[in-house]
C-alpha cells in the first residue's frame, strides 16, 4: 500500500514515522527498517528523532533511491546490473568508443576532436555525454527505447550522432541493462508477478524527497502492491497548489483573455509559492496523476498558533501565509524590534562572516535556551568560505560540511599538487611547494629547518627550472642542462665532496654546504629522484588499471603506508578508477586523460560529514535538506550566482529540445525551492546576507533575485520597508559603538571598538614609535659592527639593538633562465664581473671568461649566445670605469688588516678590508650613496690610525671619484665612535642616504629646501618597501617631523663635511 504522508514541519513527519515503526512492529527482530533518503543531513535527522522516541532500535538501514533500486532487483533475483551505466564507468566506454569514430554521421565529433590535445577533448567530451546520458537513463527512458529500435524522436542536429553512440554503448556484451531499462523491468516485475511480498521489506519509509523522476514514482507505486510504503512529504501549503501561477504566467494568460473574462481571473496567489515553488507543485501534480496513494496522516501546523496573527513575529506570519497559500488582508505596522527576518549587506565574503558573527553573538546573549546545535549558516558554495571560518570563529564550536575532497583533504590536495607538477617545467619553486608539505617532508627524512636550508642552496646553486638535459628534450625544447634539477644536485654533491670553488670535471661545486647538510641534501636527491621517475612512468600509455597501480605506487613512496583517514581516502579513489573498466575491453590512456580525472573527482567528490554534529554547521545549500533549525542563515545571496542559471550543452536533447517534462531537475529551480525550503524550516530567526556594496566604490550592488521578490512581498503586503542593514566596510567603524538602536548596527567586537575609539581621538602629532632609551653598550667595538652601523644606524638599532628582523623587498629568482640583467641583480653581476678582471690585472680576457661561465651556471648571467653578446656589450661598457680605477695607481691589493687599538675609551679590534698598497679602494659600479662617502671616511681613518705613513683613500663609482688624502676636515673617529654608542641606546637622528641628498642639496642653487629633498628620498624609500626598519620607527610621525635640527647637524657634521673635504 503506498501511504502519504504531509505536512509543513519536518518534526512532525518523523514523528509520525517513529508512530508508524510504533504500532506497526516488524514481524521478527531480524526485518529491519529501511529508509529512502537524498541527503546525509537527513540521515542524521532521522537517527536523532528515533533516537528520541525509542529506547533502543536496531536493524535499520538507509539508502539513496538509486541504490534502493539495486537492492529491490537484487531481492527479485533480476540477474541484470546498470553497472556498465554507472557515470564513472559510461565516461571511459564513452572515450573507447570515441577513438573509433570513422562513420560520416559522427563528423561533427571528428571535427572537434581532431588538432592539439585530442585525448584530453575526446575524454572531456565523454564525461559530458555521460552525464548527459544518465539523465536520459531516468528521464528519457522512452527515447532510449527508440533508439534501441533505430527511431529518432526530434529534429536536434545531434540526435543521430548521439543514437548511433547509444547503440554502440548497448551492444558491449554486459553493456546492455541501463538504469531505465531496469526501472521498466522492475516496474513490469512488481506490476505482473503476485508473490513478490515474502522476498521484499516490510515497508520502506521515503523521506526528504521533493522531486524525482516519474519513472521513480511509477517504481515505488509498482512496489506498493506488495509491500507499504510510506512517503514522507514535506509541503509548504495546506491547500492544493500545482495551479498556482507566478505573476508573468498571469500577466500571460489576461493578455490572451483580453476582453475575454481576463477580469475574473484571481491573483491572488501567495507569490513566493508561485515564484520558488515550481518542483513541489511538478510532484504535486505528478502524485496525483500517477500514483494511487492513501492519505494516511495530515498535520499542517501553523506558525502563530493558537496566538493573535497581528501579534506574531513577520517570519511567523509570512509562513502563516505561505501555509494557506494567500496573502494578508491586513497586516500589522512592522516593529523594528522584530528581529525575525534580517537582511544585510556587506562589501566582501570577510565582512559577511564578521558581521554574521556579532549577530550570533547577539542572538546567543538575548536567548539565553538557544544553543549552537539549533543554528545553520549555509551558503551557495561554503567552499568559498571555508578558508575564512577558522580565523573569525575559532573560540566558536564549529563545523564546515560539503567541502571538496580537495579542500578538506591535505594528502588528497597534495598528491594532485604532485600530478599537476609533470604539466608544467618543473620550476625551482614549484617542484619545493611539494617537498614542503607536511605530509611528504618527513618521508624523505627531512626537518621544517632542513627546508629553509635547502630553499636557500636551491636558490643559489642556479636551480631554476627543468629536471636535465633529457627532460627539456623531452618537453621540446634545446636539451641544456644549465639552471636544470640535474645541474644543480651535481654541484651541491660537489661541492660536499671537494669543498673547491674550482671547476672539477666541468662541474662548478657549490661549496655552502655544512653542519648537516649531507642529510638535508640527501633527501633532497631521493625527492628528485622520485619526481624524475614518475616523470617517465607517466609519460606511457596504461589500462585503467595500470594507471591504478602506477598511482598508488606513488602514493606509498610519498605519503607512505599510514593508515589515516586522509590516505585511505585517497588509496579508495584510485583503487576504485582501477576496477572501473573490469567488465569491459579498454584501451590504453595517457597521464593528461588520467590527471583531468583526478581533477574532477577532487572537485565532486564531497562530504557531509561536519552536518549536525551538535555544533554551529556550516554547509551548502544543497537540495533536498529541509532540516529545522532555530536559526538559519544564508550567505552570498548574490545577483547572478544565487540561484544558479541554468546551463546545458549544445547536445543535450533535455536542455535543448524545449520538451519539458514533469519530474526535469533544473539548477534554478533547485535553489529557488531551497530558498523556500530554507524559510519554512526557520524556527525563531530568518538571517539573509549578500555582498551588496563595491569594496572599491562602495557602490550598491543588486542581490539575488529571490531576495528581491521576498522584499516586494513584504513591501507590498507587510508594510515592511528599508529592510536592508547596509554595513561599514570595516568591523572598527564608529557606527557600530555610536549609533542609534534604529540604525540597526552592532558589534561584540571589544577590539574593534578599542580601535574605533581610537580613531575618534586625535592624535597628538610628532609621538614616536620608539619611546626611552636602552642600556649604553659595552665600549668594546668591532670593525664590522661600527661599518654596518654607518651603513643604514636605523636597521642596526631594531636588528642588533632590539632583535626585531623585518622583511623588505626580498626578490626570488623566478622559475626561468636569466634573460636579462635588471635591477639589484645586473647591478651584483656588474660588479662581480668588475672585480674578477680587477684580480688578474694580466689576465682580464681570461678572467672574465671564467666570470661568465661561473654567472650562467649560477643563474646569475643569461645563457647561449644572448649571454654571450650581453657579456660583450657589459664588458665594453665596463672597460673605461676600469681604467678609471686602475689610475686611482693604489697599487695590488693586499690581504685584511688586522685592527686592535684604543681611541679614547673605545677599544677597537677587527679586521679591516679593500687594502691596497697605497690605500684605501671602495669601488661601485654605480652612482655615488651617502653610503659609500661615510664607509671610504671610516676605511680611511682607520688605515691612518694603523699605518706608520698617510695613507689615501679612493671612491671610484660610475658617475664620480673621490678621494681623501689627509684626516683633517672630516668628522674624527672619536666623534663616530660616540655616535655609534649612542645609536645603540635610542634611533639615531642620522639617516645616512637622506643626509647626503640634504648635503648635496646644500651646495646646489636650488629652490627647493634640503629638508624637503631628504624628506622625499625617505618618503620613496618607505613607499617601496626598501626601508621597513626606518618606516617602523617613523611610526605614528607626521612627515614635517621626521627631520629636525638635529638631522641637519648631522647632516653638515658629516656629509656636507665630507664632500666639502673630499678631492675629485
Amino acid at each position: 500500500m503506498f501511504y502519504l504522508h504531509v505536512s509543513n514541519r519536518t518534526e512532525n513527519l518523523l514523528h509520525q514515522l517513529a508512530e508508524v515503526i510504533r504500532i506497526d512492529k516488524q514481524p521478527d527482530l531480524f526485518s529491519g527498517e529501511l529508509f529512502l533518503i537524498q541527503s546525509q543531513g537527513m540521515e542524521r535527522m532521522v537517527c536523532q528523532t528515533l533516537a528520541d522516541e525509542f529506547a533502543s532500535l536496531c536493524n535499520f538501514a538507509f539508502s539513496l533511491p538509486l541504490d534502493f533500486l539495486s537492492s529491490i532487483a537484487d531481492r527479485l533475483n533480476m540477474g541484470i546490473s546498470p553497472d556498465g551505466f554507472q557515470r564513472q564507468t559510461l565516461t571511459f566506454r564513452i572515450e573507447q568508443l570515441l577513438t573509433e569514430i570513422d562513420d560520416e554521421v559522427y563528423k561533427p565529433l571528428q571535427y572537434y576532436l581532431q588538432g592539439e590535445k585530442s585525448n584530453l577533448k575526446r575524454f572531456q567530451l565523454s564525461r559530458r555525454l555521460a552525464n548527459v546520458f544518465d539523465q536520459y537513463q531516468l528521464m528519457r527512458s522512452d527515447m532510449l527505447l527508440s533508439w534501441e529500435k533505430g527511431v529518432l524522436t526530434t529534429n536536434h542536429a545531434s540526435e543521430p550522432w548521439q543514437m548511433m553512440l547509444w547503440r554502440r554503448l548497448t551492444a558491449q556484451p554486459g553493456g546492455n541493462v541501463h538504469r531505465g531499462m531496469l526501472f521498466q523491468s522492475l516496474i513490469e516485475e512488481l506490476q505482473t508477478q503476485t508473490d513478490l511480498s515474502r522476498l521484499l521489506p516490510k515497508r520502506i519509509a521515503v523521506i526528504g524527497l521533493h522531486t524525482m523522476p516519474p519513472l521513480f514514482l511509477q517504481f515505488l507505486g509498482s512496489l506498493a502492491i506488495h509491500m507499504d510504503v510510506h512517503f514522507f512529504l514535506l509541503s509548504p501549503c495546506r491547500h492544493y497548489w500545482g495551479d498556482v501561477q507566478t505573476k508573468k504566467q498571469l500577466f500571460k494568460k489576461k493578455m490572451h483573455l483580453v476582453g475575454e473574462g481576463a477580469e475574473d481571473i484571481e491573483d491572488e496567489d501567495h507569490p513566493l509559492l508561485a515564484s520558488l515553488g515550481r518542483q513541489g507543485k511538478d510532484l504535486q501534480i505528478m502524485m496525483l496523476e500517477g500514483a494511487d496513494f492513501a492519505l494516511e496522516f495530515a498535520s499542517y501546523q501553523s506558525p502563530v498558533g493558537d496566538g493573535d496573527y497581528q501579534k506574531a513575529c513577520l517570519l511567523h506570519r509570512v509562513q502563516a501565509d505561505i501555509l494557506e497559500g494567500c496573502l494578508p488582508e491586513n497586516s500589522p505596522e512592522f516593529s523594528w524590534d522584530d528581529h525575525s527576518i534580517q537582511i544585510v549587506s556587506c562589501h566582501s565574503r570577510r565582512r559577511e562572516l564578521m558581521v554574521l558573527r556579532d549577530q550570533l553573538l547577539h542572538l546567543l546573549h538575548t536567548k539565553p535556551d538557544l544553543e549552537l546545535r539549533d543554528i545553520v549558516v549555509m551558503a551557495p558554495d561554503i567552499q568559498e568560505y571555508a578558508p575564512i571560518i577558522p580565523a573569525l570563529f575559532s573560540d566558536i564550536q564549529h563545523s564546515v560540511a560539503d567541502r571538496s575532497v580537495r579542500r578538506r583533504n591535505s594528502v588528497f590536495a597534495g598528491f594532485l599538487a604532485f600530478l599537476e607538477l609533470f604539466s608544467g617545467r618543473f620550476g625551482w619553486s614549484e617542484v619545493l611547494d611539494i617537498l614542503r608539505l607536511p605530509a611528504i617532508l618527513p618521508q624523505f627524512d627531512l626537518t621544517s629547518t632542513d627546508f629553509e636550508t635547502i630553499e636557500y642552496w636551491v636558490r643559489e646553486a642556479g636551480i631554476r627550472w627543468g629536471l636535465s638535459a633529457s627532460q627539456r628534450q623531452d618537453a621540446g625544447v634545446q636539451p641544456f642542462s644549465e639552471n636544470s634539477w640535474r645541474a644543480g644536485l651535481d654541484r651541491m654533491l660537489m661541492g660536499y665532496a671537494t669543498a673547491s670553488e674550482d671547476f672539477v670535471g666541468g662541474i662548478l661545486p657549490f661549496t655552502e654546504l655544512e653542519g648537516r647538510g649531507a642529510s638535508a641534501l640527501g633527501g633532497l636527491c631521493r625527492f628528485i629522484d622520485v619526481v624524475e621517475e614518475a616523470r617517465i612512468a607517466l609519460s606511457e600509455h596504461r589500462s585503467l588499471a595500470g594507471w591504478s597501480e602506477v598511482l598508488l605506487s606513488y602514493v606509498s613512496q610519498l605519503f607512505g603506508d599510514d593508515n589515516e583517514s586522509e590516505l585511505i581516502e585517497l588509496r579508495s579513489l584510485i583503487a576504485d578508477l582501477g576496477r572501473t573498466m573490469e567488465e569491459f575491453p579498454e584501451s590504453e590512456l595517457d597521464f593528461e586523460v588520467i590527471r583531468e580525472w583526478f581533477i574532477q573527482s577532487a572537485q565532486e567528490k564531497r562530504t557531509s560529514s561536519g552536518f549536525m554534529r551538535g555544533q554551529l554547521t556550516f554547509c551548502s545549500m544543497l537540495p533536498m535538506r529541509s532540516i529545522p533549525f532555530r536559526v538559519v542563515c544564508l550567505l552570498g545571496l548574490n545577483d547572478g550566482i544565487y540561484p544558479k542559471p541554468d546551463t546545458h550543452d549544445n547536445f543535450d536533447l533535455m536542455g535543448t529540445s524545449g520538451k519539458f517534462r514533469l519530474g526535469d531537475r533544473s539548477a534554478r529551480a533547485d535553489d529557488r525551492y531551497q530558498f523556500l525550503e530554507a524559510i519554512i524550516a526557520t524556527r525563531d530567526n530568518l538571517y539573509l546576507s549578500y555582498i551588496g556594496q563595491s569594496v572599491l566604490t562602495n557602490e550598491k550592488v543588486p542581490p539575488s533575485v529571490i531576495i528581491t521578490e521576498l522584499l516586494e512581498l513584504l513591501e507590498n503586503h507587510y508594510k515592511v520597508k528599508g529592510l536592508i542593514v547596509h554595513h561599514p566596510l570595516h568591523s572598527f567603524s564608529k557606527k557600530y559603538f555610536t549609533g542609534s538602536r534604529a540604525s540597526r548596527l552592532k558589534s561584540y567586537d571589544a577590539y574593534a571598538c578599542q580601535v574605533a575609539d581610537k580613531l575618534s581621538q586625535e592624535r597628538p602629532a610628532g609621538q614616536a614609535w620608539w619611546q626611552g632609551s636602552l642600556e649604553p653598550p659595552e665600549k668594546e667595538v668591532s670593525v664590522h659592527a661600527l661599518l654596518s652601523f654607518f651603513n643604514n644606524p636605523q636597521k642596526y638599532f631594531v636588528r642588533q639593538c632590539l632583535g626585531v628582523f623585518l622583511s623588505g623587498v626580498e626578490e626570488f629568482p623566478e622559475d626561468r633562465e636569466t634573460f636579462y640583467l635588471e635591477g639589484l641583480a645586473r647591478y651584483h653581476a656588474e660588479q662581480a664581473l668588475i672585480e674578477a678582471e680587477l684580480a688578474a690585472p694580466e689576465k682580464r680576457d681570461e678572467a672574465g671568461q671564467e666570470f661568465l661561465r661561473k654567472a650562467q651556471i649560477a643563474g646569475r648571467w643569461p645563457l647561449g649566445t644572448v649571454g654571450k653578446l650581453s657579456y660583450l656589450l657589459k664588458k665594453k661598457e665596463i672597460g673605461e670605469f676600469i681604467e678609471t680605477v686602475n689610475a686611482a695607481a693604489l697599487g695590488q691589493k693586499c690581504s685584511d688588516h688586522p685592527v686592535d687599538l684604543m681611541v679614547g675609551d673605545y677599544h677597537l679590534h677587527g679586521s679591516l678590508g679593500n687594502v691596497y698598497e697605497q690605500g684605501i679602494l671602495i669601488i661601485r659600479y654605480g652612482k655615488l650613496r651617502g653610503r659609500d662617502l661615510v664607509s671610504g671616511w671610516l676605511h680611511h681613518l682607520l688605515l691612518n690610525a694603523i699605518s706608520s705613513g698617510s695613507k689615501r683613500t679612493s671612491i671610484v663609482t660610475k658617475d664620480i671619484s673621490l678621494s681623501f688624502a689627509g684626516i683633517q676636515g672630516g668628522p674624527e673617529l672619536d666623534y663616530l665612535l660616540d655616535l655609534f654608542h649612542a645609536g645603540h641606546c635610542q634611533p639615531s637622528q642620522l639617516y645616512v642616504e637622506p643626509a647626503f641628498v640634504y648635503a648635496e642639496q646644500l651646495r646646489k642653487n636650488t629652490t627647493v629646501p634640503p629638508l624637503d629633498k631628504a624628506r622625499g628620498v625617505m618618503q620613496e624609500a618607505i613607499d617601496r618597501g626598501y626601508e621597513p626598519e626606518m618606516e617602523l620607527l617613523l611610526k605614528g610621525r607626521s612627515q614635517e617631523s621626521w627631520l629636525g635640527p638635529e638631522f641637519e647637524e648631522l647632516s653638515q657634521a658629516i656629509m656636507a663635511a665630507l664632500l666639502e673635504n673630499a678631492d675629485d
